[in-house]
Parts: C-alpha cells; structure tokens; sequence
C-alpha cells in the first residue's frame, strides 16, 4: 500500500520527477510507516491533505504532502485517460494533451488544493477523495471536448465566424445521420440550429448582467420561441435548403424537441470527428467529392459502377504512358513518363512545372499543355464515353423535381440539382420551391403573386428548361474535376507506396522514434530522456535521409531521373509525409 504515495507511472514514456526525487518521496513515507505501523489507506490521505490545507506548515512540507497525494491518484489518472477516451480519433496524439491537462489540476499547488478544500471528508455519503479528484480531471477534459453540458455541447462556436458555424454544422448533420436522422429532418434542424445558437449566446451568454452566471445555463422557452420566429421567417428566403422552404411552421416546443435531439446525437457519437478548421486555400480547392456519385441504378451498382470506372481509368493511363514515345512534344522522351508523378498538382509532388521546367531547359507552357492535351483531355473523353449510357440528365431531373425536391439526397447529382435552384434569381427560386416544394397549381402559385406578378405555363417551362441547362453544364465541370481529383490520388499514392515501403524496411528503433515524434507528439527532448543510451537527434535524421534516398532511388529506376541526394523538396515530401499520414500507416 505505501508504494502508492511515492510512485509515478511512465504514462507518456517519462516520470514527472527524477528518480532521486521520487527516493526522497518513498524515505518520507517509509518513516511515517515505521512511525505509525497502525495507519491505513485513509490516514495517509488525510494526513497529507491536512497539511496541505494548513498554511502554518512550511511551503517544504506542504509542497512533499502534495506530491504524495498525486502520487497516490497517478496511476487511476493514468487509467482513467485510457478507460474513458482511447476510443476517439486520434487518440495516440491525444493522449499527451490530456495528460498535460490533468497534471494542470495535480501538480499547480494552488488549484489542487482548491478541490481538496471543497471536499467534505465528514460526509460520509459522499465518494472516496480519490473517485472526487478523477471527476474533477474527468470533468476537465469532457469540458474541452464538449462532452460536458448538452448546450455547451451543441453552442460552444464561434457565431461571428462563417467559416467554423458551417463546419460545426456539418458535424451536426454527421451526428445526427449516425443517430438515426434522415432527410428532411436534417436539413431542419441545422438550419434551427443556426438560429438558436444566436439567440441563446446572445440572451445567456453575452449579456452583461449575466457574467457571473453559470456559463451554460439552460435555455428557457422565450430562447426557443425567438429561434422558432427567426425559423419561421427565413424559411421562405432563397438561402434556405429545399428541405426546409417547405417545412410547417415551427413552436417553441418543437425547437426544443430539435435542439435535444441535436444534443442527444453528438453526445451518442461514435467518436470525436476531428474537423481542420485552418486548411489551406490550396487544400480546399483539392476537396473534390467523388466519392457520391449517383447513377439512376441501385446502391450496389451504383458502387460496382464506380469501381468499374476507377479500374477502366487506371487501364487508360497505363495505355497513355505506354505510348508517350509516339506523341510530339518538345519534352525528352526518357522524362515523358516522369512528367505526371514529379510535377503534378498534389500535394507529395516533387517540383512545381516551373521548376520541373527549368530542370529539363523546357518553356512551362509546354508541360501544362502536355498534361492537358495527352493526359487530362483522352481521360475526360473516356469518362464521358463511360457515362453516356447510364446517364440521362433530362430523365434524371424530372426524377428529381417529382420525387426529391424537399429531400435532395447526398449524392453529387442532387446538390448540383440544389446549387442550380440556389442561382436562380429571388422570384424563379419561389415559383419553383411553390410548384415543386409545396406542390402548388399555377393558379395557386399566381394567387400568391398577385393580380401584377401573374405569370403563364411557359414562364414554368422556361425555369425548368434553365435548370436543365445549368445542370448539364455543372455536370461538364465536375466530370472535369473528377479526372483532376483521379489523377492527384493516382500520382500521390504512388509516392506515398514508396514511402510506406521504405518505412517498413527501417529498423524498429528507427519506427519507434519516429512513431513517436510524429504520433505521439512528443518533443525531441522528451524522446531524448526515453532513451538516453541511443544518439535520438542523430537517428532521427538518418532516417528521414533513408526515406529520402529511397524516393531517390524509385526515381532513378522507374524514370531514369536523378536528382542530387541533398534536393530539398525531396526531404520536405519526406517530412509533410511523416507529419500528417505516419499516423495512419498500420504496420
């Protein structure tokens, strides 16, 4: 039993004290055993927590009970990290955040000995001072992830921030999909949602005589009629999504009913979504969804179809780079075949065109005119040729407009249809959310208008005939950035093939020092202490310049490119791969 109050656990791979310190640690309470043979698991609590808590003690003794105590609750702590949060995303890299977050409580004097006041010893209903100390930390870290309150939970965003109120509310709509919610419901909520966060923050949150309230207190009902009146009112306007312009109106009561059924779902997530809210423009614009593309056929030939598609790609680029020696272009033969994996637009690239260009003594505008004329172009002309026989946009619309119009699924085909209706102008978007939304007749629909706004059938064939042709545009457009999003993913996996296989040929010393620089997070210093017999800074290195020679290496012999060994967008490749993708690889 005594061991507990002197030993700390290699949770994150180093003890928070030295191995002297924690001697010092185990004679103290070795003496206090000899002193009173008698005590229990509990005196020594109280013990220490007294001369915590006594301000007549010298800082020396007062600090040495702390320590003790700590000591004693390290190893639940520990437990307690893994036991109630190893299933989230991410966890490896996590794991020493939460750490830290909890050493915040334990270790500064001031705040630990705030919790240990608040504990009532005497109550003898209330728990042990070790369960009340684990709530306190596991309070701690639910908190930062917003698993705390329900409404800190649901409102905890930024309101004044596009940007983090629309990512937010995709990961609404993510919850609520996995809880059970389907369409139009989702739509619905969101969009209250969106006005509910308004109104609470600004009632509860931003008021000034409610500063020193609780931080999330519960909505009450003038909370959900406001958000419920702001529904009802922007319901109608263009920016609505289709499922919600042709919704009821809306109570407060049914507000609440959302909101809770909102809470409920995130609560009931089956982890923590990580969502980068600071990706690069260039990231953004590599963000192409492919991976919904719906075709008049069932499920499982919609996904059979796109298989079929990727395959007979990937049989197409094989036969394009097979005969780049027939085609004219002022390029070397022996770097045509290297053109696409060292210079095109993805992320592991090796060179921009410029630089590619000026490396083979070529104009730019030949290498850009080379991916588009010989790759990009025979590509798209071999998806349209794939497509034209599943895919009819007239029939597909009318499908649309009869059957979905207030329910668009999740497919591309579906919210290009939406982003259609949402270009239109503010009248043709309320005669077609009217005549398809609300199923109106034309003498209904200009019974709304009015005696001056009158319109006749044609203006309603005139709409749907601009929807047919904006549709068949945007389809154009996306079967263009389907081939570009196809190629990035074909050329990036190649290079990261190679640098999966170089990882799996290091040592394991290399793969565990580098796991955890990368994966876990840890500094370079903190590794240092893990293993003070081994050169980390210099192994470290020495890997990195392994992986660099084997992308060196599968250049030279797949494309007969040699570049020298010291090229530094070589090791940034290395080092990008390292530092977002090593945690993914499973060995």
């Amino acid at each position: 039993m005594k061991h507990r109050f002197y030993t700390f656990y290699d949770f994150t791979g180093y003890p928070p004290f030295r191995a002297s310190m924690q001697s010092q640690l185990k004679r103290k309470i070795e003496r206090l055993a000899s002193t009173h043979p008698e005590w229990q698991e509990v005196d020594y609590i109280e013990y220490f927590r007294q001369i915590v808590l006594n301000n007549s003690e010298s800082e020396l003794e007062r600090r040495f009970a702390h320590w003790h105590l700590v000591a004693y609750i390290d190893r639940d702590r520990c437990f307690l990290i893994w036991r109630e949060f190893h299933h989230i995303s991410l966890y490896a890299a996590k794991s020493d955040y939460f750490y830290a977050l909890t050493n915040e409580i334990l270790f500064q004097i001031g705040k630990f000995k705030k919790y240990l006041s608040k504990y009532n010893d005497r109550d003898r209903s209330q728990a042990s001072l070790k369960t009340y100390i684990l709530g306190v930390l596991e309070n701690s870290i639910r908190e930062k992830l917003d698993l705390q309150s329900g409404w800190h939970l649901l409102c905890n965003v930024d309101i004044s921030s596009t940007r983090k109120i629309n990512n937010f509310g995709k990961k609404i709509q993510k919850s609520l999909a996995e809880y059970g919610i389907n369409e139009p419901s989702i739509s619905q909520y969101v969009f209250a949602w969106q006005y509910f966060i308004a109104v609470y923050k600004n009632n509860k949150i931003y008021q000034f005589d409610n500063r020193k309230r609780e931080k999330w207190p519960e909505p009450d009902n003038c909370d959900f009629a406001e958000a419920a009146k702001y529904y009802n009112i922007q319901k109608n306007q263009p920016h609505a999504p289709l499922q919600v312009s042709s919704s009821l109106e809306v109570t407060a009561e049914i507000i609440e009913k959302w909101m809770t059924i909102c809470i409920q779902a995130l609560q009931n997530a089956k982890r923590i979504i990580e969502v980068s809210l600071d990706n690069t423009n260039y990231e953004k614009q590599q963000e192409v969804e492919v991976d919904n593309w719906q075709f008049v056929t069932g499920e499982k030939e919609k996904l059979s179809e796109l298989e079929q598609i990727e395959i007979i790609l990937e049989k197409e680029i094989e036969n394009i780079e097979a005969n780049l020696a027939l085609i004219r272009s002022k390029i070397p033969l022996k770097a045509r075949k290297a053109i696409m994996p060292l210079c095109y637009s993805y992320r592991l690239a090796i060179f921009t065109q410029e630089q590619l260009a000026s490396w083979l003594g070529i104009n730019q505008g030949t290498i850009s005119r080379y991916i588009s004329k010989q790759i990009e172009t025979p590509l798209l002309k071999r998806l349209q040729e794939l497509l034209k026989n599943k895919f009819n946009v007239q029939s597909y619309l009318k499908i649309f407009l009869a059957e979905r119009f207030t329910n668009p699924n999740n497919s591309i085909l579906d919210r290009l249809i939406v982003e259609v209706v949402q270009s239109l102008d503010a009248q043709q978007q309320t005669i077609i959310r009217w005549q398809y939304g609300e199923r109106l007749t034309l003498s209904e629909i200009n019974s709304r208008l009015g005696k001056e706004q009158n319109i006749e059938r044609d203006k309603l064939i005139a709409i749907e005939n601009e929807i047919q042709i904006e549709f068949r545009e945007k389809i154009a457009r996306w079967q263009s950035e389907y081939i570009k999003f196809w190629l990035r993913n074909y050329y990036e996996d190649k290079i990261r093939e190679v640098l999966v296989s170089g990882f799996k040929q290091l040592e394991s010393l290399q793969q565990e020092i580098i796991q955890r620089l990368y994966c876990q997070q840890m500094s370079e210093e903190t590794i240092i202490k893990l293993y003070p017999q081994y050169p980390v800074i210099g192994i470290i290195a020495e890997t990195k310049n392994q992986l660099k020679d084997f992308l060196l290496q599968w250049l030279k012999i797949n494309f007969g490119i040699i570049l020298p060994t010291n090229n530094y967008q070589v090791m940034e490749i290395i080092k990008n791969w390292l530092s977002r993708e090593l945690i993914y690889l499973e060995l």
